[in-house]
């Protein structure tokens, strides 16, 4: 093994995503080296660049979503094997706060996440917390399992923990890109009824392949399609994929009495909410950040069974990064963007 390995980091904020040459990282003590063979290329890993998120010091190894095999294990590590194919659950929690100790993990107070505060996978190798190791099936390949932790985990963090879908409710999912296409698997999969918007006709007839209901928000008002197909009813829970002012005005103004918004999106600073409606009809709102390792394992046996298909739009070499990025950032996919090596 070359002591050297390439890593796409971001350097300075504002900046641009680049390849750079780095050590091999060594696992200490607890943690497990990882030779990375796919890695999942997020929104969120552009946003970064802005500096919205401080990524402490500089240059910082980005890429949350990771899969590969194990190949060093840190002293203390006795559960995992050399060879094993893993993904990696994001964040890595202290397990000594409330929230660690009621199983709460993803609101740690003293949380470290992969690709944030912590070198991450867009890299050829990767230090992780063996606890924060979930095995892959051999039925699963590196390029499907890369995507779960955030992808496919947080929308089933958001829809069955925080969100409660079950049997017979009406769902809409604002936003049917990367994380929105598994949430109409996700919610399907729960018995749930989907609504699904977009304002790319490719994109609302794959969410039609996995069962949900395409509304075309370019061509159709989104009050008018929601009372249409739900008899004036409105839904049970709205899932914002988007999160601007706009997109909560709208998912909030087609929620039944009662009913639920989830916050999974995040691009203005800011939302506005309608006060005399929201008290008046019960509504509730509700933050959705990450996914836990349980989200991890419970999504992995659900891929495994067949009941959710990881959705992959494209598949780039971690040198590509740059036409990688571009693509993510035109909005043409139909999914995740996956960096193999």
């Amino acid at each position: 093994m070359s002591d050297m390995m390439r890593a796409v980091v971001i350097a300075r904020y504002r900046g641009a995503l680049e390849v750079m040459h780095r050590p091999v990282p060594q696992p200490g003590p607890g943690e497990v080296l990882v030779q990375v063979h796919a890695s999942g290329l997020c929104s969120t890993d552009l946003h970064l660049l802005s500096g919205r998120q401080s990524l402490g010091d500089l240059p910082r190894i980005v890429g949350h979503e990771l899969a590969g095999e194990v190949v060093a294990l840190g002293e203390g590590v006795a559960h995992w094997r050399l060879g094993d194919r893993v993904t990696a659950a994001i964040d890595i929690t202290c397990g000594r706060c409330r929230h660690c100790l009621t199983g709460e993990t993803q609101r740690c107070v003293a949380m470290q996440r992969i690709g944030f505060e912590k070198d991450g996978g867009h890299a050829d190798f990767v230090t992780v917390p063996a606890a924060n190791l979930v095995e892959v099936p051999t039925e699963i390949s590196y390029a499907a399992a890369a995507i779960l932790p955030d992808a496919v985990a947080c929308m089933y963090h958001s829809l069955i923990h925080q969100g409660r879908v079950g049997i017979g409710q009406r769902v809409l999912i604002l936003g049917v890109g990367g994380l929105g296409i598994h949430g109409v698997q996700i919610a399907r999969n729960a018995g749930a009824e989907v609504l699904a918007t977009s304002r790319r006709w490719e994109r609302l007839a794959l969410a039609e392949e996995y069962g949900a209901v395409g509304i075309n928000t370019k061509d159709q008002s989104l009050d008018t399609a929601v009372a249409t197909l739900t008899q004036g009813e409105g839904v049970d829970l709205v899932v914002d994929n988007i999160g601007t002012r706009a997109s909560v005005r709208e998912g909030l103004s087609v929620l039944r009495p009662g009913g639920k918004l989830l916050l999974v999106g995040y691009l203005d600073e800011t939302l506005e909410v309608p006060s005399m409606r929201f008290f008046k009809t019960e509504q509730e709102i509700i933050g959705c950040r990450g996914s836990t390792k349980r989200d991890l394992v419970e999504v992995v046996r659900l891929v495994q069974s067949g009941r959710i298909t990881p959705v992959i739009g494209a598949h780039y070499k971690l040198e590509q990064i740059d036409e990688a990025a571009a693509r993510l950032d035109s909005g043409d996919l139909l999914g995740r963007i996956v960096l193999t090596r």
